[in-house]
């Protein structure tokens, strides 16, 4: 059952890609982290695909079922107040009758947007014949479930370095136009780019551009300035957070102690932050 409110999410998060001002989508892996983002500010939040997969133990790469993913999509949502938009990869689904399907169950779990990808684990992409009909197929579900969510259509031709600069170039530029066409409202190129390519692509794909915080091109005003209209963080939030736990694990193994004896976020704190 899709509810006002949750369409009333919807067209939140779909104004923002319309709006002229940048906006950081902090990307989530559990409820605690959703509310954590949520509480700092942020008007909507993502999933990580790589974040869930290390959260239940596992690497990324479609590793966790469907059932996994569509729990956590349930229990973030139902803590939260902010727009979820969630990444399902190629949509854990050969067909795309059965990605359709999977893309359904999210919305009716309270999603209000996702990601749909056209990387392959071999280092390939996806015919862009195949992803357009997903995308298609996607906006069907829009107007079958009365719900303008967000499909945000991610080409992988940089993150997976497909071909030299120029090749990089053609086919990012090809595949966000033709997603774009399919019906795409936001268009995601992730990897590291500098300012020059990040330009010269929102200047090829008249779209809403997405991309991913990165050491090439990080500068929030620059980019607003180019007219990137969404920046993910991906999985670095989890990344960093794993990163001290392991060092916390590592430091406990030894018998340090101190880190966590000394840490001010205290019992009472950590109670209070979640209640309110």
């Amino acid at each position: 059952m899709i509810s006002n409110e949750q369409k009333e999410r919807a067209k939140r998060f779909y104004a923002m890609h319309q709006s002229e001002k940048m906006f950081v989508l902090p990307n989530v892996w559990n409820v605690g982290s959703a509310y954590v983002f949520e509480k700092q500010g942020f008007k909507a939040v993502a999933t990580s695909s790589a974040g869930i997969a290390y959260d239940l133990g596992h690497p990324d790469g479609e590793d966790i079922s469907f059932e996994d993913l569509l729990e956590v999509v349930k229990r973030i949502t139902a803590r939260i107040s902010i727009p979820l938009s969630v990444d399902f990869e190629r949509g854990y689904g050969e067909s795309v009758q059965e990605v359709k399907e999977n893309a359904k169950r999210l919305i009716l779990a309270g999603a209000i947007g996702c990601n749909i990808e056209d990387g392959l684990p071999n280092g390939d992409l996806l015919p862009v014949d195949l992803q357009v009909e997903k995308i298609q197929a996607l906006v069907e579900l829009k107007q079958e479930l009365g719900i303008d969510f967000v499909i945000n259509a991610r080409t992988c031709t940089y993150w997976l370095n497909v071909g030299d600069d120029d090749e990089k170039m053609t086919v990012a530029s090809a595949r966000g136009n033709a997603y774009a066409k399919a019906g795409a409202d936001c268009i995601f190129i992730p990897g590291a780019m500098d300012e020059q390519v990040i330009a010269k692509l929102k200047a090829n794909i008249p779209a809403p551009i997405n991309i991913i915080l990165n050491g090439e091109c990080n500068d929030f005003d620059k980019l607003e300035e180019i007219g990137v209209r969404r920046l993910s963080v991906g999985s670095a939030p989890v990344r960093y957070i794993y990163n001290e736990t392991i060092k916390m694990a590592s430091d406990l193994a030894n018998n340090e102690v101190k880190p966590l004896i000394d840490n001010t976020f205290t019992y009472g704190k950590a109670n209070e932050y979640f209640r309110t």
